[in-house]
């Protein structure tokens, strides 16, 4: 049983891909996209800190100066301010991190996605169909004989697995994410990993399946690009 801080070290490991010093160079997906400057991974027993490896060490120092001054809202600002002195702030994301309870819900209504079914994955999805193999495992809810509704692996590691899902607009609002993200997350833990579930705090959607299936919250992800 993990506690709220190994948890967040472990989402941290799943999100991106880090260097020998313990920077992270890249996110952890087939594209290779660069990582945020800066991660915040808080929770109520403490922070894990990331910076990529291109931050200078003068900047790193100043800012793990200001983590421990202040309150974290303040904390936050002087964080935003260093770096954008440096550099031009390109992005900022923020939103909760779950995981799953042990026992979850069992749903019915949704497939696992195999040779045998791919192909529904095709009208509707053909970007998850081209990078199935990274993807996995990945369950799908079917209509007219095309995936509407998806729950896969976004971002894998040897210890969990975070979820991605996504539905077509047509078919929003009828629960099936809802169905594919409690089998998915299932059959991770059948793996023997952990699964994980973040959002934004502006997705609704996403957060009312996370309420919907009683998540676990543990924290709060803060990217800075």
């Amino acid at each position: 049983m993990y506690n709220h801080l190994e948890l967040m070290s472990i989402q941290a490991g799943v999100l991106y891909i880090h260097d020998h010093a313990g920077r992270i160079t890249t996110i952890n997906e087939p594209t290779n996209q660069p990582a945020p400057r800066f991660f915040l991974g808080q929770t109520i027993v403490g922070r894990i800190v990331r910076f990529r490896s291109d931050v200078p060490n003068r900047l790193v120092h100043d800012i793990l100066q200001f983590m421990d001054q202040g309150d974290s809202t303040e904390q936050l600002a002087n964080v935003i301010r260093t770096l954008d002195k440096d550099k031009e702030i390109r992005g900022l994301w923020m939103g909760p991190a779950f995981t799953f309870h042990k026992t979850v819900k069992d749903y019915t209504g949704a497939t696992l996605v195999t040779e045998d079914n791919i192909y529904y994955l095709e009208p509707g999805f053909p970007t998850l169909l081209s990078e199935l193999k990274f993807r996995g495992p990945c369950f799908m809810v079917t209509e007219n004989n095309m995936a509407v509704s998806v729950c896969f692996s976004a971002r894998s590691s040897d210890k969990a697995a975070e979820a991605g899902v996504e539905t077509l607009k047509d078919y929003r609002g009828k629960g099936y994410a809802i169905r594919v993200t409690s089998l998915w997350a299932q059959a991770i833990r059948r793996s023997q990993r952990i699964p994980l579930y973040s959002t934004s705090w502006d997705n609704y959607s996403s957060l009312s399946i996370a309420k919907r299936l009683r998540l676990h919250l543990y924290g709060t992800d803060i990217s800075i690009y």
